[in-house]
């Protein structure tokens, strides 16, 4: 039996704990606070998930004594729409909720954004619970309270900060996941270790194959030390106005190859990621920032798990020029001046604005291959 294990994000009156463990949802109620105060319950999920878990909501449902509803929308991107957010709005109130009734969100990065902008929204506010079940969101989205839907100006333009009540990680779930996301999760996990932990990299050099082929010891240390990270970056810095930007290492490129590509299954976020954060690495050598052995490791780690990191393992070609649209449309543009957070050594990150975008131009017309 894997035992429950316990991170706190430290926000005053709006903390909350991470728990992760093996299948915690027959645990639910028990790790819920505050749980027999809530009038009934709103699962929200998508048609894919469903069907993996559609046994553990029964059994919630035939557990407690609260009225418990099911909402379930297309798995994809896509659903972090205008349309989708609507439709779920009205969706719930439908169900005519209170402020006392609790949103539980089972379902990847898409379904956690989409249904934590909900939350914040509804009533003025209601409690929702965070219950990951993609590797990706375990160990990033669903942790620090940023929700958003997608613009067709680029990713996550429309959201809010609004914190979840609690989130569950089940590590069973994972072992239902194509190997695609597993890839893609693996990706988050990285990125906390390149901004954040050097030695924690040095260890993902050594185990990284045990993580993305599940091996239950790793793959809890993967995950709690990714919390972690995360959890004391929020704490310190909740709405971004600061350090909690470095979360961003090389999400400015990854966003706008996902822009491109129009946020489909072409590339996946968490593969835009891992070419985000090579030519994140590199543009930061390429600026003399960082060194040309940062690149060589990078691209060791990655070919040590083959896994595709360069625009070309995707098909995919860019002109600098339609690059640069896209990466305007990123969140941190400042006075129209692009931002991108670099390294200037693994576990060393450095906030960077180009007051010169010839420089980027120059980079890009070698760099995107």
């Amino acid at each position: 039996m894997v035992k429950i294990n316990e991170i706190k994000v430290n926000l005053g009156n709006r903390s909350y704990p991470i728990y992760i463990g093996n299948d915690l949802f027959s645990s639910f109620e028990k790790l819920v606070e505050g749980f027999s105060n809530y009038s009934g319950l709103v699962v929200v999920t998508d048609n894919q998930v469903k069907k993996l878990i559609n046994e553990k909501i029964f059994s919630l449902k035939k557990r407690c004594d609260k009225s418990v509803s099911i909402i379930c929308l297309p798995p994809g991107e896509n659903s972090k729409s205008f349309k989708y957010f609507e439709f779920l709005c009205e969706k719930i109130l439908e169900k005519k909720i209170d402020r006392k009734t609790l949103l539980v969100c089972i379902g990847g990065g898409v379904i956690g954004d989409l249904v934590g902008l909900t939350a914040s929204v509804l009533l003025r506010g209601v409690d929702f619970v965070q219950m990951p079940t993609t590797l990706l969101s375990q160990v990033d989205s669903s942790v620090g309270g940023k929700t958003a839907i997608n613009s067709k100006f680029g990713k996550n333009l429309i959201g809010t900060f609004y914190q979840p009540k609690s989130v569950l990680i089940s590590l069973n779930i994972l072992k239902s996941l194509p190997y695609r996301q597993i890839i893609c999760g693996y990706a988050e996990i990285l990125k906390y270790s390149l901004i954040s932990d050097n030695n924690f990299f040095l260890w993902l050099k050594k185990n990284g194959h045990k993580i993305i082929t599940l091996e239950k010891t790793s793959l809890i240390h993967a995950i709690k030390k990714s919390c972690e990270i995360k959890s004391k970056i929020v704490s310190k810095d909740e709405k971004e106005t600061g350090i909690r930007e470095i979360l961003n290492f090389g999400h400015t490129f990854g966003h706008a190859i996902e822009s491109q590509t129009g946020f489909s299954k072409k590339i996946l976020h968490g593969e835009a990621v891992f070419l985000g954060m090579f030519l994140a690495i590199k543009f930061s050598a390429f600026l003399s920032f960082g060194n040309e052995k940062m690149i060589e490791n990078y691209e060791d780690h990655m070919k040590d798990l083959k896994i595709p990191f360069r625009l070309s393992d995707y098909n995919l070609r860019f002109t600098a020029k339609e690059f640069i649209k896209h990466l305007r449309f990123d969140k941190k543009v400042k006075n129209s001046k692009l931002k991108f957070i670099l390294l200037e050594q693994y576990g060393k990150t450095l906030s960077y604005i180009l007051y010169n975008e010839k420089l980027l131009i120059k980079f890009l017309e070698k760099n995107l291959e």
